[in-house]
């Protein structure tokens, strides 16, 4: 049996130019299909050989479905490309070099945002922390200091009560409230008496010099 030939490009596959219309890969299409089929194989052939068969068969049905798609086809040839010219592989390989470097950077910012997004989150939650412990100490504060004003209130209130119900009830309570007031007084001015020292006791006064008698001449 006469060998199958290999070919190198989808092209060489079909058979056809690079420059190809597509009826014409069509056309060729079919032929490979008919050239190729593994039906074709004599019944002595080995497995090995259908094998290979189903294989240049797979790869006519692989060139036909690149090629005969437009958009496919232009992916292809800029790779085929690629692949034959040095300067596209050279500004190729420098575009992905370029590519992985922007990509690393990009990566690299990524990182560093979230780092500061996180350090930024970790200060306001900081902040938002004590502001909310002074905020509830300040109403814990006004809290108290409301109920104080409504304890007073409800005294004040139950006071005047009791005076309008008796009207004697003002006056002894007027008159309690001063004797109280006397009570402290009292009390205070006792205490103070105790902290001031007694005065010195004055040393009786002395007996006052006789008059010095006058010197009586010498007789002579």
């Amino acid at each position: 049996m006469e060998p199958r030939r290999k070919f190198l490009t989808y092209y060489d596959t079909l058979g056809v130019e690079t420059d190809a219309q597509t009826d014409e890969i069509r056309k060729a299409y079919r032929k490979r299909v008919l050239e190729t089929h593994p039906d074709k194989l004599d019944v002595t052939a080995s497995e090995e050989e259908k094998q290979a068969a189903e294989r240049e068969f797979q790869k006519v049905h692989e060139a036909f479905q690149t090629l005969g798609d437009a958009q496919k086809r232009r992916r292809y040839d800029a790779l085929r490309a690629l692949k034959t010219d040095p300067k596209l592989i050279s500004e190729y390989s420098a575009k992905r070099t370029a590519d992985r470097q922007e990509w690393a950077r990009q990566q690299e910012e990524m990182v560093q945002r979230r780092i500061n997004a996180f350090k930024m989150r970790a200060a306001a939650d900081r902040i938002y922390q004590e502001e909310k412990r002074r905020v509830d100490k300040e109403m814990k504060i006004k809290a108290e200091e409301e109920r104080a004003q409504q304890q007073v209130k409800q005294v004040t209130d139950t006071l005047r009560e009791l005076a309008n119900a008796n009207p004697d009830f003002a006056a002894r309570r007027e008159a309690m409230l001063k004797r109280k007031a006397e009570r402290e007084r009292l009390d205070q001015e006792q205490v103070m008496s105790l902290k001031t020292p007694p005065p010195t006791p004055m040393s009786p006064n002395p007996a006052p010099a006789s008059p010095t008698s006058p010197t009586t001449p010498a007789s002579g």
